[in-house]
């Protein structure tokens, strides 16, 4: 079984060479202070208190690559390709768990604003 595009107009959310999550994700789990490279406010997700420690910055690494891993090795190919086979269920729910982990992080995570 095949699946397909519903004819809406969902296509148009999201731009088909969209590789990576969702702009802004990019910088918003960095371990850096909540500023831009050109200095303007941009909050981040704190997944644990910044002690300025090697485990801060792995942790806030690791949970970007996985963000970015997840949306585009799942979500993309899943929302911009046409006609891909339908996912055995154990595969399906082995990627919805991807997600969880990931939600379950930002869900906890606080947002430290720029001062």
């Amino acid at each position: 079984m095949n699946r397909s595009r519903p004819d809406d107009h969902s296509s148009d959310l999201a731009a088909p060479e969209q590789t990576t999550a969702p702009r802004g994700a990019d910088s918003t789990g960095s371990p850096s202070p909540p500023r831009g490279p050109r200095g303007q406010d941009e909050p981040r997700l704190r997944l644990m208190e910044d002690d300025g420690g090697d485990t801060f910055r792995s942790i806030h690494r690791g949970a970007m690559a996985f963000a970015e891993g997840c949306y585009a090795g799942i979500r993309n190919p899943n929302s911009h390709e046409v006609n891909l086979l339908e996912l055995p269920e154990h595969e399906a729910l082995e990627q919805l768990a991807a997600f969880s982990v990931l939600a379950r992080w930002v869900d906890k995570a606080e947002v430290a604003q720029p001062s």
